[in-house]
């Protein structure tokens, strides 16, 4: 059994950045609660997944027609880095409720993920739990590992 100094530190997700990107006279809000998650660490063998706290995500889509469309996607800024170590993103997967409008997914640094979509308003603002996960590993690297994610809710 390898030494527990082996193991995963820890992973902070940092600025959990939220942005709404309105065209006409849309009205999009997107709020993402809290700011930032810190997976706790663990054994691999104990830990086989690092789970995060639930984060809130509240989607409000106002000033748009029945037959218009919005969606909501994640992109990740890069892989998990802890200085000169990284972990590929694509490590991390999250669950989110309510499904639908929301999905689970897999996170990734080059295309941006789906997280929900709908069409017409969306008025009173829909919450969602998002659930994080990190499949946990002996070959990872110990350290406190951070990434940003980008959120963007968008209607046409």
């Amino acid at each position: 059994m390898r030494s527990l100094l082996s193991r995963l530190a820890g992973l902070a997700m940092a600025a959990l950045l939220a942005t709404a990107a309105p065209a006409h006279a849309q009205r999009l809000d997107l709020t993402i609660t809290p700011a930032s998650i810190t997976m706790p660490s663990g054994d691999p063998d104990v830990m086989p997944v690092l789970t995060s706290p639930p984060v809130t995500v509240s989607v409000r889509v106002r000033q748009i027609k029945k037959d218009e469309s919005w969606s909501l996607t994640v992109l990740a800024n890069g892989d998990l880095i802890a200085g000169l170590a990284s972990v590929d993103i694509s490590n991390v997967t999250w669950t989110a409720t309510p499904a639908p409008p929301f999905q689970n997914g897999t996170l990734s640094r080059t295309v941006a993920q789906p997280l929900a979509s709908g069409t017409g308003m969306q008025n009173p603002a829909l919450n969602a739990s998002v659930t994080f996960r990190l499949a946990n590993s002996w070959t990872y690297t110990a350290g406190t590992y951070t990434q940003t994610l980008v959120f963007t809710l968008s209607a046409p």
